[in-house]
This record gives structure tokens, sequence and C-alpha cells, in this order.
């Protein structure tokens, strides 16, 4: 696993309540593969905020690839641009990871949840290229997480790519003081579509 460095515009990729878990509706700025923990999913970054404009200080993070996306029959791709659960404790996440990989269960098992809290999103594309998520503007604004979410599509334009609807997801960790406890994420889906997505939608 690869710790993610301060200061940085996070980006983060994915495939497929003041106090626990919540659901989310509703992308963002492009990224690079990114993973807080996991060699395997590349780098990836944390922003801190400014006192005194809404946000609440400096904020670490780090993002885990979700290969297959948890939670895609409980919501609607053409009513939302995404899903997202925030996860405080690490008991909270049971029913959530009941299907999840042993790296992504590994990851939330090393979260210190007394100085972060998780939150799952997962969002919608149209070709089996549309397997990341990217994302940017990682902030905490009086409480609430805030930041863009993007699927991104094949990279280059010669690859071919499948049509088939795809779900990727991501487990992004915030470490802040305070920590937030919801979210607001402005999330792009695969077809260029914006929407707000929120927990407690």
């Amino acid at each position: 696993m690869t710790d993610i460095t301060r200061r940085t515009t996070l980006y983060g990729i994915a495939t497929g309540s003041a106090a626990a878990l919540a659901g989310c509706t509703g992308a963002g700025d492009p990224g690079t593969d990114g993973s807080g923990t996991d060699g395997g999913d590349g780098g990836g970054g944390g922003s801190d905020g400014t006192n005194g404009d809404g946000t609440d200080g400096e904020v670490e993070t780090a993002v885990k690839r979700v290969e297959t996306a948890l939670l895609r029959e409980e919501w609607s791709r053409t009513e939302r641009r995404g899903y997202c659960v925030v996860i405080a404790e690490e008991g909270d996440a049971e029913w959530l990871l009941a299907e999840a990989s042993d790296p992504v269960r590994a990851f939330v098992e090393e979260t210190d949840f007394e100085e972060s809290v998780l939150c799952y999103l997962e969002s919608v594309g149209p070709t089996t290229c549309h397997d990341e998520v990217a994302f940017g503007g990682v902030a905490v604004e009086d409480g609430t997480l805030v930041a863009d979410a993007t699927v991104r599509g094949p990279q280059d334009e010669e690859v071919a790519c499948g049509e088939a609807i795809t779900y990727p997801a991501a487990l992004l960790r915030v470490t802040s003081d305070p920590l937030p406890e919801a979210a607001r994420l402005s999330v792009t889906d695969g077809w260029g579509e914006t929407g707000t997505v929120r927990n407690d939608d």
C-alpha cells in the first residue's frame, strides 16, 4: 500500500449519522489511479482546508479502489449520478462490506476511526473502460465532507471498450479535526452528467 501525501490534490480510482452509515446520491476533476494503502492502486493525495471560510482545517486523504460496486442494486442510475455512504465506525460497515474483497476489508480495518472517517462512493458509466473514479477538492466544511468525483473513461481513443453499464467505486478515507459527520459530493458520471450526492439522500 502507498501512503497518500499531504497538501496535494487527491485523486483516486475505483471499479465496479452524525455517527454511522447513510446512503448518498448525485463528480469533478479527473485524476490518476490512487489508493491510500494498496500499492497496486497507485498514488493519491490530500488537501488542506483554510480556516475562516467555513472550512474546518487541514485534511488528509487516502483512496482505496473497490473492484466490484457494493450497492449498485440500491439506487437508480437514471435518477442519481451516484450513491455514497459515510462510515464513522468500523462496526457500522459490516452490512456494506458483506461481499467486499479482502483488500477492501483490510483498508477499513486499518482505519483509525478516532481520527478518520470513510466515505464509500459509487457512480456509473456506459462502457467497460469507465472503471475509475477520480477525486479532487476534498475538504471539510462546517462538519461536512465536500469533494468532486468524476468517472473516468478510456485515456486512449484507440482502446476498444465494450458496451456495458459499469459501476466504478472507491473508499475515500478522510482524516481531519473535527471529523465530518456528513458528505456532499459533486459527482460526474460516465455520460458527463453532474449532480450532488449526499449521504442522507
